[in-house]
C-alpha cells in the first residue's frame, strides 16, 4: 500500500511539472514525500537496530557457551581428534539455534555456520540476518543487512590452561568476630581505637586479604565483615558478609571502595555478586533496584528511610561495581554522590540502590584488549556508615558454573493490585458525578497500603479530578467508574506502580454506556484494527442509555471506546496526583516540566494508524460491548521503574463514555521464563536498552540482560 501511494504521488508531480503554475504545489508535494520517506526510514532502522542488539546477545551467549569447561575440555583435550570438534561444533551451534528460537526474532540468521573453531586456536560466532523494509522501498532499499560477531577466544590455551573457571572468588570470610573491621593501613580496629580516619590515596601496599587469595586495595574508611544474624539473618555463602559504607561501632566512619587487580585474556567473562540493602525504604518494597548504568537507577530518590543514623537519606544502599584498564598500578577514581570525597572506580559497569533481600547480579563482558584491569565496588550513596550488604563475588572465565539466581520479588499469580471502585461509596441513582479519584486506594494484595508499601493514595485523574461514578447495573459489585463527565469531555485515570523485569497481566472488566441497536457483536482487541474500532469511527445511530433505556439521539457508534496503557515514568507524562475534588489536572512531562496538556500523553495514540511502538503502548482497546467483558493482557517489563497504567476514554467527545470496573494488577513470571512471551506487549524503557552493548576501553558489556548466560 505505501508504495502505490507514493507512486500515485510521483505521477501526480509529473502532471504538475507541465504547468508552471503548480511550481509551489510540486515543491510541497516533493518535500512531503522527502518527510515521510524520512519518518519511515526511522522505523525501519530502529526495527533493525532492536532486531541486530538480539543477534549480538545470542553471540555473547554462544560464546560463554562454547567456554564452558564441561563443553570445551573434550575437544581441548583431543586437538587432533576430528570427531570430537565436529561434536563440539555441532553442540555450540544447536545451543545458538536454541538462543535464537528462544528471543523470538522478527528475521532469519542466514549463516550456515554460525559457529566455527580451529583445531588448537580461536573459535568464533558470526551471525548474520537480512530486516526486510516497508519504507524504505521508496528509495529501492529492500532490505537491511545485520550481523553480529562475537571472538569467543584466540587459542584454546587461553579458556583450558586454568582448571578453575575462577579468575576472583570472594566470600569475606575473614571474620573472627559478629563484625570487625579492616582499615585500609592493614590493621584491624577494635573498640577503644578511636575514630576511622578516611584514606583517599590509592595504596597497593596496604590491602585487605580477601578469604579466597584476593588481594583488595580499600580506599574510604574502611571494611566492615559482619556475622549472618548480624545484620541479616542469612548471607548468600559461608557465615559473612561486607559492608562498604562501614561502622566503627559508635555511628562513625562512612564510604569506601575496594579493588583488586586482575589479568584477562581476550574472551568473555561473567560478574557475579550478592546485593542486599540495610536501611528500609518501604516506597520500594518488595522490588529490587539495580541496572547496568547509572541512568538506570538515578530516578530512585526516596528519602523515606528508616533503620539507618541519617533521617531521610537518599540512595543510602548504593553499591557501584567499577572495571578499569589498569593505569601506573592504580585504579581511576570517581566522585561519590554526596561529593565528599573520591573513591576507586571509573567506569561503571552496575549499580544496585536498593532490595530488602538477596539479590544476585550478573555482568557479561567480553575483552577485547588483553592486560591487566582493576575490578571496584564502591559505596556510593549517604556517607553514614549504614548502606548496602556485599558478599559472594565471582568473576568467571566465560560463565560461572552455579545456575543463575532468580531474583523476580513475586510469586507466580500474586495478586498485586486491584481497584473494585466499591470504596469510598457514593449516593445516587443511578449516578454520582462527583467522583474523586484520589480517594479510590485499592488495594495491595491483601492490604489496603497503597503501592508498594507507601502510604495509600488512589488514581491521578483527567483532565479534572472528577468523574461519574455508576450506582447501577455494574459489571461487578455496586459501584463502577465511566470515563467521563456530564460535561462531556472524555477522562482518564492513571496510576504508577514499581514494577521488576517480568511479566504481568492487567485485567479489567468493561461495558458500554450508550447502546446502539444496529450493533452485535463485542469491539474489544489488543490493538484498534483487532477491535475493529475504524468500523465504530465512520458510523453513526441512535443511542439508548444502557441503563434506564432513554433514547439520547444520533451520535457516533465509537463514543464507548476505552483504552488501556502502560508507560515507563521516564518516557511519557505522568499526571499529578490531586485530593481537590474537580482540580485541573497538571502533568510532569519527561524533560521535567510541568504543564497542564502533556507533551507525551499517556494516552496519545492515532485510533486509524496506531503505532505499536510507541513509548506508551496500547495494550488492551474496547470499542463497544452491550455486556460486560473480562479483558485482560500481558505487559512484559523490561528494566527496573515506576510504570504508570492509564485507562481512558478515547471516543467522540459527548455525555456517553464506556464504563469499567475491578481493575487487577497480577505478577505472572519471571524474564528467565518464555511461558508468556508470546502475545505479551513490551513496554518500552530509555536506554540503554536491554541486551545493547555498551563499550568501553578494552572491553564491553551487555546492558541489562535478560536471558540468564548459558548453562
Amino acid at each position: 500500500m505505501p508504495k502505490r501511494i507514493f507512486s500515485n504521488l510521483f505521477r501526480l508531480f509529473a502532471k504538475f511539472a507541465a504547468n508552471i503554475r503548480g511550481s509551489i504545489t510540486i515543491l510541497f508535494a516533493i518535500s512531503l514525500v522527502m518527510i515521510l520517506t524520512a519518518i519511515g526510514a526511522g522505523l525501519d532502522l530502529s526495527r533493525a537496530y532492536q532486531a541486530r542488539q538480539k543477534l549480538a546477545e545470542v553471540a555473547m551467549l554462544g560464546c560463554q557457551y562454547a567456554t564452558r569447561p564441561a563443553i570445551i575440555e573434550p575437544v581441548a583435550a583431543t586437538n587432533s581428534g576430528t570427531v570430537q570438534q565436529a561434536d563440539y561444533v555441532s553442540t555450540v551451534t544447536s545451543f545458538i539455534n536454541t538462543s535464537l528460537s528462544s528471543q523470538k526474532l522478527a528475521v532469519t540468521q542466514t549463516n550456515s555456520a554460525p559457529f566455527t573453531y580451529t583445531t588448537g586456536g580461536a573459535a568464533q560466532v558470526s551471525l548474520s540476518a537480512a530486516m526486510p523494509t516497508v519504507f524504505m522501498q521508496l528509495a529501492h532499499v529492500s532490505t537491511i543487512p545485520l550481523t553480529a560477531t562475537a571472538n569467543c577466544f584466540s587459542t584454546v590455551s587461553q579458556v583450558t590452561s586454568n582448571s578453575s573457571p575462577y579468575v576472583v572468588q570472594e566470600g569475606f570470610e575473614t571474620g573472627t568476630s559478629a563484625y570487625q573491621y579492616f582499615l585500609p593501613n592493614g590493621n584491624i580496629w577494635n573498640s577503644g581505637d578511636g575514630p576511622i580516619g578516611k584514606t583517599t590515596t590509592f595504596n597497593v601496599a596496604n590491602t585487605y586479604k580477601g578469604s579466597a587469595g584476593a588481594t583488595w586495595v580499600i580506599m574510604g574508611y574502611c571494611v566492615e565483615t559482619d556475622q549472618a544474624g548480624v545484620i541479616s539473618s542469612t548471607v548468600p555463602q559461608g557465615n559473612y558478609s561486607t559492608e562498604l559504607n562501614c561502622d566503627n561501632g559508635t555511628g562513625g566512619a562512612g564510604d569506601s571502595s575496594i579493588s583488586t587487580k586482575v589479568y584477562l585474556n581476550v574472551g568473555n567473562y561473567e560478574l557475579r555478586y550478592n546485593y542486599r540493602s540495610r536501611v528500609d525504604y518501604p516506597d520500594y518494597d518488595p522490588v529490587y533496584i539495580c541496572g547496568s548504568q547509572a541512568s538506570d537507577v538515578s530516578w530512585a530518590t526516596s528519602s523515606n528511610s528508616s533503620g539507618g543514623p541519617t533521617a531521610n537519606a537518599v540512595m543510602n544502599n548504593l553499591i557501584d561495581v567499577w572495571l578499569d584498564a589498569d593505569n601506573n598500578n592504580s585504579a581511576p577514581t570517581h566522585l561519590i554522590n554526596d561529593g565528599t570525597m573520591s573513591l576507586a572506580g571509573s567506569n561503571r559497569i552496575d549499580s544496585c540502590v536498593y532490595s530488602m533481600s538477596w539479590v544476585q547480579r550478573s555482568v557479561r563482558i567480553y575483552v577485547t584488549t588483553a592486560g591487566y584491569y582493576w575490578l571496584s565496588f564502591s559505596a556510593d550513596g549517604t556517607n553514614n556508615s549504614y548502606g548496602g550488604q556485599l558478599d559472594n563475588i565471582q568473576l568467571c572465565i566465560a560463565t560461572c558454573p552455579q545456575s543463575l539466581q532468580d531474583n523476580y520479588p513475586f510469586t507466580a499469580n500474586q495478586n498485586l493490585f486491584e481497584d473494585t471502585f466499591e470504596s469510598p461509596t457514593y449516593s445516587g441513582s443511578p449516578t454520582n458525578t462527583g467522583g474523586n479519584m484520589y480517594n479510590s486506594n485499592g488495594t495491595s494484595g491483601s492490604s489496603s497500603s497503597g503501592w508498594p508499601n507507601a502510604s495509600a493514595s488512589g488514581w491521578a485523574a483527567g483532565p479534572t479530578n472528577q468523574l461519574t461514578y455508576w450506582r447501577s447495573s455494574c459489571p461487578q459489585g455496586t459501584q463502577c467508574i465511566e470515563l467521563g463527565t456530564s460535561s462531556s469531555s472524555n477522562g482518564l485515570i492513571s496510576r504508577p506502580f514499581l514494577l521488576d523485569p517480568g511479566y504481568y497481566r492487567v485485567s479489567y472488566n468493561y461495558v458500554s454506556e450508550a447502546l446502539f441497536s444496529s450493533l452485535t457483536s463485542v469491539y474489544c482487541g489488543s490493538t484498534p484494527l483487532a477491535a475493529n474500532i475504524s468500523t465504530l469511527s465512520a458510523g453513526s445511530a441512535v443511542a439508548k442509555e444502557r441503563v434506564g433505556g432513554a433514547s439520547d439521539g444520533t451520535i457516533t457508534e465509537d463514543t464507548n471506546t476505552v483504552g488501556v496503557f502502560m508507560s515507563h515514568a521516564q518516557m511519557a507524562s505522568t499526571p499529578n496526583l490531586s485530593s481537590t475534588l474537580g482540580s485541573t489536572t497538571t502533568y510532569t512531562n519527561p524533560t521535567g516540566t510541568t504543564t497542564t496538556t502533556p507533551t507525551v500523553a499517556p494516552n496519545g495514540i492515532s485510533l486509524t494508524s496506531y503505532n505499536s511502538s510507541q513509548v506508551n503502548p496500547l495494550i488492551d482497546i474496547c470499542g463497544y460491548a452491550s455486556s460486560s467483558q473480562s479483558r485482560s493482557a500481558v505487559v512484559f517489563i523490561q528494566k527496573p521503574a515506576y510504570f504508570w497504567l492509564t485507562v481512558s476514554a478515547l471516543g467522540t467527545s459527548d455525555s456517553f463514555h464506556g464504563q469499567i470496573d475491578d481493575i487487577k494488577l497480577t505478577a505472572l513470571t519471571s524474564p528467565y521464563d518464555s511461558t508468556y512471551s508470546s502475545g505479551a506487549v513490551t513496554i518500552p524503557a530509555p536506554s540503554p536498552q536491554p541486551a545493547a552493548t555498551i563499550s568501553y576501553s578494552g572491553f564491553y558489556i551487555v546492558a541489562n540482560p535478560l536471558t540468564p548466560p548459558a548453562p
